[in-house]
C-alpha cells in the first residue's frame, strides 16, 4: 500500500488528566507524515510530550487544536503535516493533558497518524 492511516485510541476517564500513549508505528509503512484528532474531544488540550523514536515531534505546550478538525473538513485535509519520520515499527510517545472541556467523560481519544511508503 502506498498510503495508510494508523488509529490510536485511549480512554480519558475524567477532566484534566494527562493521557500517556506509547505505541509502535505500523511496520508496513516507511514513514509517518501527519497527525490528526477530531474536535469532539473538546478544547484546550496540550501536548506535554511528543516524540517519534526519541526525537521531539512538537514542543511541550503545543496545543492539540492545531491538529483538531471536524467532519466538515475532507479526510485528506485533516492532518497537520510534519517532516517525514521513520515509521517501520518505531515508537510514538505522546502525553496529552486533557483540557477539561469534553462534552462527556469518560470518552475515547482518537489520534490518527498518516502513513506513507513514498520516498
Amino acid at each position: 500500500m502506498k498510503n495508510g492511516v494508523q488509529l490510536i485510541e485511549k480512554e480519558v476517564p475524567n477532566a484534566g488528566v494527562t493521557i500517556r500513549i506509547s505505541e509502535e508505528l505500523d511496520n508496513n509503512y516507511k514513514h509517518v507524515t501527519g497527525i490528526a484528532a477530531l474536535d469532539n474531544i473538546g478544547l484546550n488540550h496540550v501536548l506535554e510530550h511528543s516524540s517519534i523514536d526519541g526525537q521531539e515531534l512538537y514542543p511541550k505546550g503545543f496545543e492539540v487544536s492545531f491538529f483538531q478538525s471536524n467532519l466538515f473538513v475532507a479526510p485528506d485535509k485533516r492532518y497537520l503535516s510534519f517532516d517525514k519520520r521513520i515509521a517501520n515499527g518505531n515508537k510514538i510517545n505522546l502525553e496529552i493533558k486533557d483540557g477539561g472541556t469534553a462534552p462527556n467523560y469518560p470518552y475515547t481519544l482518537k489520534i490518527y497518524l498518516r502513513l506513507s511508503n513514498e520516498d
